[in-house]
């Protein structure tokens, strides 16, 4: 059994800049305002904010609003340093490099557990240090594998084994890894590949892994998923609310049909619940649904949206379905 933790780490990468990302710093507003609510900045050792050279100086500025959680303002690139060698635009997806960042946590941290951030989660009920890692292990909520089994194949390809998709698999952020099991899933990757485990990540850009479902895969195939994992057992909340919204409807009609009252409620279920970035569902509508449940301080900032960038980024895109594309026709 692990030894119990009086403390967690956090990890955040955000951008600023880009397809969906012109309004995260007040997403990220609503996220450590619903934390102070309902948590305490105390249960963190560090709280990693990570993000790209160029927004770094414009992180720190808004990170002052923040400064009551142990903050820790990164620059992505000076740890990073493998993300300049793939500078092609079709070569590094954000959807990747925020996944990356997250398998890179253990080299930032003390703690044995540390907890991924989005800037569009929030947190839905009180909870403590006790709440998250229990007996020593993280809490964690399961889904199974079939709702997703595009993104659990590829990883399973990758590391050279069965998907097992008639199991469970951890669900997506909020969760908590495990330093050690994320060390080694890099050493697995080392030992299966030339070179570092980022340069082999970032070379299969092609493909869609996904941190959370090499990490399982690792962490199954070593045996050692229930000693670091647990699921939310009788009188405890999962880390997940049963509902978020993960797509917007017409005219952000998800949001406004999501039962708040329901979710919120001392007798409902889950920790957190997700109003997905990309549904474009702007912050003041998430904020006017959720004001009403928890005080939201939001700070002025500047909005980075270019039509370069999104045009840059759809052409990102299609490149690498159009190679996507050629790969599978080469295999078959």
């Amino acid at each position: 059994m692990i030894l119990p933790e009086t403390k967690i780490s956090a990890v955040l990468p955000i951008k600023t800049r880009g397809r969906h990302y012109a309004d995260n710093i007040a997403r990220c507003d609503v996220l450590f305002s619903s934390l102070r609510h309902f948590s305490s900045p105390d249960i963190f050792d560090k709280f990693l904010v990570i993000v790209p050279h160029d927004e770094f100086e414009d992180a720190r500025r808004y990170a002052v609003a923040w400064r009551d959680f142990p903050i820790e303002v990164i620059d992505e690139s000076v740890h990073m340093t493998a993300f300049a060698e793939f500078n092609q635009r079709h070569q590094i997806r954000p959807w990747h490099r925020q996944q990356i960042i997250k398998l890179y946590t253990p080299a930032l941290i003390d703690t044995e557990y540390f907890m991924v951030f989005d800037p569009d989660v929030f947190a839905i009920h009180s909870f403590g240090i006790e709440d998250l890692i229990v007996d020593g292990r993280a809490l964690t909520y399961c889904q199974p594998r079939m709702r997703e089994p595009h993104l659990w194949r590829p990883s399973a390809e990758l590391l050279q084994q069965d998907p097992h998709l008639d199991r469970d698999g951890i669900w997506w952020t909020p969760a908590i890894l495990s330093k050690t099991l994320v060390e080694r899933l890099h050493r697995r990757l080392e030992e299966l590949y030339p070179g570092d485990w980022i340069r082999t990540l970032l070379s299969n850009y092609m493909i869609d892994w996904t941190e959370y479902t090499l990490y399982w895969l690792n962490a199954e195939r070593e045996g050692l998923l229930e000693r670091y994992h647990v699921t939310a057992g009788p009188g405890r909340r999962s880390m997940h609310a049963s509902e978020s919204v993960w797509y917007a409807g017409k005219k952000g009609r998800n949001l406004d049909e999501w039962q708040a009252d329901h979710h919120f409620a001392p007798e409902s279920d889950g920790l957190f619940a997700v109003v997905q970035s990309n549904t474009f569902i702007p912050p003041a509508r998430v904020v006017e649904k959720l004001r009403p449940y928890f005080p939201i301080a939001l700070q002025p900032y500047d909005r980075h949206e270019s039509l370069l960038l999104k045009g840059l980024e759809l052409y990102s895109a299609v490149a690498r379905r159009l190679l996507q594309t050629l790969r599978r026709s080469r295999r078959s």
